[in-house]
């Protein structure tokens, strides 16, 4: 008689300990929630700067802090490019045929300079390369080197989905990519983020968990060109997806009832009980 008289409580404690007011998949960094400090943690600057790789196109615009060298920079550029402004030497804005496409030797091919090796410079590096090589055909040659076909892929439960390009920047993270794809959604789950990465032709890929601030000290922290981030559903997702949203809905009404059920049965035989 008494086991069954507590059974509702029994009931009751189960149900509460088997639910989760909030799963750990929707908190970002939570061993920061539970104590942890980064005070004086070094962030992994591995793959910090962006360099040129085969396939990428370059925008190249050859122009010179000397009035004197109008003339001879013009052969340098894909096409003549008029000053706007020659007291500053101002060049175009229209840029769209100054372009250059990186082979698969990594290689350009300059005018006047012939085949150059860019795989692996960054932006920087390559404009002192040419304005050193230049400096024998003009007295003060300026270059201005953007990198463009650079793109990172984003899928899964981000806000905006899609391909996003970097160009020249550095020290872009996978928290600056999420943020420009809007963010993780409610559904989404930041235990199971999923990097894939080429290196060299091979392929490589990792899972990254953004509930722990770990991220800050990983080698993926910074992103490469042509990485490819999946964020996986979360659990409530996947259910969503096997029996529908509204099936769940009315599964939390149910079990809500039976826990408030279970609730009230157990404070009546308990007050039963002190009566007897």
């Amino acid at each position: 008689m008494i086991k069954v008289k507590y059974l509702p409580f029994v009931f009751f404690v189960v149900l509460l300990f088997s639910c989760k007011s909030v799963p750990e998949d929707l908190i970002m960094f939570n061993d920061l929630n539970r104590g942890r400090n980064l005070t004086g943690t070094a962030i992994n600057m591995e793959n910090s700067t962006t360099t040129i790789l085969p396939g990428n196109t370059l925008r190249i615009i050859v122009s010179s802090g000397s009035v004197m060298d109008t003339k001879t920079y013009d052969m340098f550029n894909l096409l003549p490019v008029t000053p706007i402004d020659p007291a500053t030497t101002r060049v175009s804005n229209d840029m769209e045929f100054q372009s250059y496409t990186v082979d698969e030797n990594g290689e350009i091919d300059f005018p006047k300079l012939g085949k150059i090796k860019v795989q692996g410079l960054t932006h920087f590096e390559l404009e002192a390369l040419l304005q050193k090589k230049l400096k024998s055909y003009m007295s003060d040659p300026v270059v201005r080197v953007s990198i463009e076909r650079n793109f990172i892929k984003i899928f899964g439960e981000v806000q905006t989905p899609g391909l996003f390009s970097i160009e020249n920047r550095h020290n872009y993270t996978i928290l600056e990519a999420l943020a420009q794809a809007g963010g993780i959604t409610s559904f989404g789950d930041k235990k199971q983020v999923k990097l894939i990465r080429e290196e060299n032709g091979r392929l490589e890929s990792v899972v990254l968990d953004l509930t722990s601030s770990d991220i800050f000290t990983s080698p993926y922290y910074h992103l490469k060109q042509n990485d490819i981030i999946v964020v996986d559903p979360n659990a409530m997702r996947r259910k969503d997806a096997q029996y529908g949203a509204s099936d769940n809905y009315k599964l939390a009404v149910i079990s809500t009832i039976i826990g408030t059920l279970s609730s009230t049965l157990t404070i009546v035989f308990l007050l039963l009980d002190r009566t007897k």
